[in-house]
């Protein structure tokens, strides 16, 4: 939650302090403790501190040890083991996580990656051999962004650093553009500027002279398998990596808080939470509840949680604030436009735990894909012609869900075994809409075809067909890396660089997730229910209502109703289209906004948040001159 920034001159010449300290101070706003900057020769490197460990007060970067500079943003799970084996001066607890990287590189070179547990992104300069390696975490909780041209190489915490860079141009990518008004975020290079890219999750790279080397140095391995003597043994064991995860993220300079919606996720890592911190801290939570939507509202759940000693619950409303919530403060502080629907909750979750004084807050993100739902086994039963088995999980299942057995079977037996053009010819023949028509009912046709948005579409939204070489762990795999779960990673990350409040995820920590994706789908799905081995283990923590949840509850209703808050705000978008008729077609967005003012669906009101979303940040970041823009007359 800190902030790096770097620039390099790949020809030798000299870097002025001026070019460093523009972008250093462009991200003054995630330094509250403090900050640094180092400047020699072709190399300038700096950082601001968020400090939210006890060792981070010790903290003093740019990290300088002989020849090594680095700047690092770092929260390393596996301190203890690399305090035994790299040679620290000094008490131990006076060694922040970068004095670490930095003591791993020069152990192990670019290898030390291989050594490191935890939340990463840094860059290391060696003046001897006048490389920089840079690096970042194995699922990308930490941002990395960078530039390369002919003669700079510059990278930052967030864009807005590079942009102060004089050879990074402002003009916008419009695949990313085109990424985003479908809801397909798989691509994790690319950004929303065309000359900045990301250092994917688990990825690292070594710039010098000659050029940039890049490479992935870890994945999940889907052949992989964990075998263990019994049911109490997986149980036992995953036990022991959630609570490994969830400590290794209480380590904190004050105050630790957690978001807490009432499902099976969050609940299970602030129960493990509470359970771990000592008796005498007490453990903040935060849970958006909705009056105006009950079918959204989880308060019944939360309650559950919240009444034992040693929480202080925060019940947060957001309703009335709209979609876009703080739209000033949203348009300083953000560097692309918003995706999720949610937004406006996550945003005044942070603002109230800033308030409360927290330093960092729990989540449960990324636990459906590290606790699977073990679904893939029934199509898997199908197809390998074990009915009996199937027959007897899906009558199980119908007992926990109360839903008939033929529609189970055809939601989660038939439809995964059906390819997708099959469905897509299906839908044609009904007269229903496909690919991107399909996902955005408002995009204007000469922008697809410019982007070749059908093709990109249909390559990176297609989930395939398990008919043809798939398992439940191959659906396990893709879930976890999903390049949707780096983009809300990111966006997590600026929401919380405006308040100050680190997020940490404990179902993100590489142990549990290499555990996951290697066990039997039968400890996934059992007796009908789904994420079995998290019931079971936490049998003795978690309260029997959220055990005996079958399925999470949909945040439809709330997003509907902020997003009718923003009516004047579409209608003045209708009239005045700016920049986004480069993208949307007028007419379309108009149409949707009838139809969503007349009987909502969750096609229309996505398509109108990502319109709403885009010209609001379009229009913070400076947009071309309006008669730039093909503006079609209207009588609107």
């Amino acid at each position: 939650m800190s902030a790096i920034v770097g620039v390099v001159d790949r020809g030798g010449g000299h870097i002025g302090d001026a070019e460093l300290e523009r972008m250093h101070d462009r991200l003054g706003h995630r330094g509250p403790d403090g900050g640094g900057r180092w400047c020699a020769g072709p190399v300038g490197l700096g950082h601001q501190l968020l400090s939210t460990t006890p060792e981070a007060r010790f903290d003093d970067q740019p990290v300088r040890d002989g020849d090594l500079v680095g700047v690092v943003d770092a929260r390393i799970d596996n301190r203890e083991e690399l305090l035994r084996t790299l040679p620290t001066a000094g008490a131990s607890n006076r060694v922040p996580d970068s004095e670490l990287v930095v003591l791993a590189y020069r152990r192990w070179g670019s290898r030390c990656v291989d050594h490191l547990i935890g939340a990463f992104a840094f860059a290391i300069w060696n003046r001897t051999e006048k490389t920089l390696f840079c690096a970042r975490d194995h699922v990308g909780i930490k941002p990395f962004y960078y530039h390369r041209s002919a003669d700079r190489f510059a990278f930052g915490t967030e864009l807005r650093a590079l942009l102060t860079v004089p050879t990074v141009s402002a003009d916008v990518d419009e695949t990313t553009i085109g990424d985003f008004l479908t809801g397909v975020l798989e691509d994790e290079r690319r950004t929303f500027c065309e000359a900045i890219d990301r250092l994917p999750p688990a990825h690292a790279m070594c710039v010098d002279s000659a050029g940039i080397d890049q490479w992935r140095y870890w994945d999940l391995d889907p052949t992989r398998t964990i075998s263990l003597e019994s049911d109490t043994a997986y149980e036992r064991r995953f036990r022991e990596l959630l609570e490994e995860a969830v400590g290794c993220r209480l380590r904190s300079s004050g105050p630790v808080g957690a978001q807490l919606s009432g499902g099976l996720d969050s609940s299970s890592v602030t129960v493990v939470a509470r359970d771990l911190l000592p008796e005498t801290e007490t453990l903040h939570t935060f849970s958006n509840v909705f009056d105006d939507a009950p079918s959204s509202d989880e308060r019944e759940f939360v309650e559950t949680v919240v009444d034992r000693p040693g929480i202080e619950s925060h019940y947060v409303s957001p309703e009335g604030c709209g979609a876009l919530v703080d739209r000033d403060r949203l348009t300083r502080q953000f560097d692309r436009p918003p995706h999720n629907t949610i937004h406006f909750g996550e945003w005044k979750l942070a603002e109230r735990a800033a308030e409360a004084g927290v330093d960092v807050a729990l989540s449960g993100a990324l636990g459906d894909s590290a606790i699977n739902y073990g679904l893939g086994l029934l199509p898997q039963l199908f197809r390998t012609g074990r009915w009996l088995a199937l027959s007897r999980e899906l009558r199980a299942m119908s007992d926990v869900a109360d839903a008939p057995v033929w529609h189970l079977f055809a939601r989660h037996v038939v439809a995964p075994l059906v390819p997708e053009p099959v469905k897509r010819r299906r839908r044609r023949r009904r007269g229903q809409p496909v690919l991107v028509a399909r996902a955005n009912p408002t995009l204007d046709p000469s922008f697809v075809d410019r982007t070749d948005l059908r093709s990109r579409y249909r390559t990176l939204s297609s989930p395939g067909s398990v008919f043809v070489r798939s398992t439940d762990r191959k659906r396990q795999y893709r879930s976890i890396t999903a390049g949707r779960n780096v983009a809300n990673f990111e966006t997590a990350d600026l929401i919380a660089g405006a308040f100050g409040v680190e997020p940490r995820y404990p179902f993100a920590d590489r142990r549990l997730l290499e555990f996951s994706l290697a066990i039997s789908p039968r400890q996934q799905f059992a007796d009908g229910w789904t994420r079995s081995l998290v019931r079971r283990s936490l049998e003795d923590l978690l309260p029997e209502p959220i055990r005996r949840r079958p399925w999470k509850t949909m945040m439809n209703e709330a997003f509907w109703n902020e997003l009718t808050l923003e009516t004047d705000r579409l209608a003045e978008l209708v009239a005045d289209p700016g920049p986004v008729t480069r993208y949307l077609d007028i007419d379309a967005l108009e149409a949707a906004v009838d139809r969503f003012e007349n009987e909502p669906t969750s096609r229309d009101a996505r398509a109108l948040w990502r319109a709403l979303s885009l010209s609001v940040w379009l229009d913070s970041t400076g947009s071309p001159p309006r008669e730039e823009y093909d503006v079609p007359t209207t009588n609107h």
